[in-house]
């Protein structure tokens, strides 16, 4: 616990030096920033879910970010710190201590230079993202430089160059890109509130390669064409995105179907259209063999160089986030395997509306209804034509993922507020997971209240239970939460596996947090339940364990 007694301390010294220099940054610039901590104490042993604590037993993940910014010129870095290693489930590479992104830069009305340590994203992230989402522990900032020009209000270009972060260090791929958007507003006399954009990428990337294999690709080309249109009602987006070709490799690093190489494309459709209190989006997609990484040996999730999203309902419940989508966008290939996939097909469609208050719908308080569907399937490929390098018109194969989804809203009263959602989900565990039922369906339903009394305090109810085909049968679940605003809030949820033939298991959890301004502090007991965390389609496979967890965050 002395480390935790370490955190604390970094945490308050931040606080004091941080209110000094905010009260001068008029007078010699801004620093903004923050700190954040979450840390793990394990348990020795649990046997109901066969956890064995590790011989570290405490473990957290801290970060400290510092930026400055004064007339035009900017700086600054991210210290971070595992103590002594990274919480489970997150890249043994994590280690130790050190600064990780760090950067200078500076800006003019034409354009801008940064040099260091920087995010980008080009388009849709089809060719080019760098992000960083700690709950999944991914940090591939690119470490090089980028020159921004801006030479009129309807042009924009970027150039970057550089490779991207690894822990504490770099990979050893080289990527380059170069991104032009075109305002087309003014050349096509459009009217008020209408904007068209055009946007042409290109993105390269080289890793040496020594190995045994003849002509293996060490440069991959990537070239991108997108246009948008804007309006105040409707809003309509495209990008194609192709790629020269690549060798084939898997999540551990490994080559696969060695003596083949395969192109790739992607195209992405995306809609929306608001009118009159209601809604309509819609995403279609289609992408063949076109998760890409900067190292061929980068584990899962790391020295990613695109952004391939999920493009499905994202939820909160617990309940609906135990069968959540990955998407497979990458070449799968084994002899006689009927799974075989080059990619996949399909999109979500969401339509909402607002039933206005006093309404024969809307009732006295109003009431809000969402309906959202999607569909995935995968793109079929055999491999019974050895010399079939050209992926990109490819049939229709086997159900990845389908899932349909109703929301209601509903104010009962000026305190009462009720959600009503039900979630049908048909699975395909085998690719998604690599094992299980091909067919998994899951039904969920879940009941939510919240009752705000006076003083600022309420208190909000869920029920959930899903209903399983298949799998580890079903599920119960219930959340229950009080909060004191805005400083204090507690809750204590449970999911049962009651369903489960081998082992029924209760996932508790219970905690509480405190909020004052930009500090707030969190701490829990209770169980995590193995399986995948998932953000926007990226995942990361967290290990069943149980004991305490502390969480602390300010900014400034």
């Amino acid at each position: 616990m002395k480390n935790l007694l370490k955190i604390f301390l970094v945490t308050a010294l931040l606080i004091s030096a941080t209110t000094n220099a905010q009260i001068k940054k008029n007078r010699y610039g801004k620093l903004t920033g923050g700190f954040e901590s979450n840390a793990q104490y394990y348990n020795q042993k649990d046997e109901t879910l066969g956890f064995v604590a590790p011989d570290d037993r405490f473990r957290s993940n801290n970060y400290l970010k510092v930026d400055y910014s004064n007339q035009g010129f900017t700086a600054g870095f991210q210290y971070e710190g595992y103590s002594p290693n990274a919480l489970l489930g997150y890249s043994e590479n994590l280690k130790g201590n050190g600064f990780t992104n760090y950067y200078i830069g500076f800006q003019r009305k034409k354009y801008s230079i940064t040099l260091g340590h920087f995010y980008e994203q080009f388009g849709n992230g089809l060719l080019l993202r760098s992000w960083e989402d700690r709950q999944i522990g991914i940090n591939n900032a690119i470490y090089g430089g980028r020159l921004t020009l801006t030479p009129s209000d309807n042009v924009e270009i970027k150039l970057v160059y550089g490779k991207k972060r690894n822990a504490f260090a770099t990979g050893d791929g080289n990527l380059w890109g170069a991104n032009f958007n075109l305002k087309l507003d003014k050349l096509l006399k459009l009217i008020e509130n209408q904007h068209i954009i055009t946007g042409l990428s290109y993105v390269g990337k080289q890793e040496s390669y020594n190995g045994l294999i003849k002509d293996f690709p060490e440069t991959v080309h990537f070239l991108s064409l997108s246009t948008s249109y804007n309006s105040t009602n409707f809003s309509l987006s495209a990008e194609y995105a192709f790629k020269t070709k690549e060798g084939n490799i898997n999540d551990q690093g490994n080559i696969i179907n060695s003596d083949r190489f395969f192109t790739g494309d992607v195209l992405q459709i995306n809609g929306t259209y608001t009118k009159n209190n209601s809604g309509f989006t819609a995403n279609l997609r289609k992408v063949n063999n076109f998760s890409s990484r900067t190292d061929r040996k980068a584990g899962i999730n790391q020295l990613l160089l695109n952004y391939i999203p999920a493009l499905t309902k994202q939820h909160h419940y617990s309940l609906a986030n135990i069968y959540v989508y990955n998407p497979q966008v990458k070449f799968s290939f084994l002899p006689g395997n009927i799974l075989n996939s080059a990619g996949e097909v399909g999109g979500q469609l969401e339509w909402y509306q607002n039933f206005p208050k006093n309404s024969k719908w809307g009732g006295k308080y109003g009431t809000k209804l969402e309906i959202n569907f999607s569909n995935y399937f995968g793109l079929k490929y055999d491999g019974t034509d050895i010399n079939t390098t050209n992926i990109s018109n490819l049939g229709v194969g086997n159900v990845n993922y389908q899932d349909f989804n109703i929301e209601l809203k509903k104010n009962m009263s000026k305190k009462l507020k009720m959600n009503f959602t039900f979630i049908s989900i048909l699975y395909n565990q085998k690719v998604i997971e690599g094992y299980g039922s091909e067919k998994l369906n899951a039904n969920i339903f879940i009941t939510e209240g919240i009752y705000k009394f006076k003083n600022a305090q309420s208190i909000k109810l869920d029920l959930q239970h899903m209903w399983v085909k298949d799998g580890k049968g079903n599920w119960a679940a219930v959340t229950a939460e009080y909060n004191i605003a805005p400083k204090f809030t507690f809750f204590l949820a449970d999911l049962y596996n009651y369903g489960n033939e081998y082992k029924q298991i209760h996932y508790y959890n219970a905690g509480g947090a405190f909020t004052k301004g930009s500090f707030r502090f969190m701490t829990s007991y209770g169980r995590q339940r193995e399986g995948l965390i998932c953000v926007g389609g990226v995942c990361r496979l967290v290990p069943a364990s149980t004991g305490f967890s502390f969480s602390t965050n300010y900014s400034f």
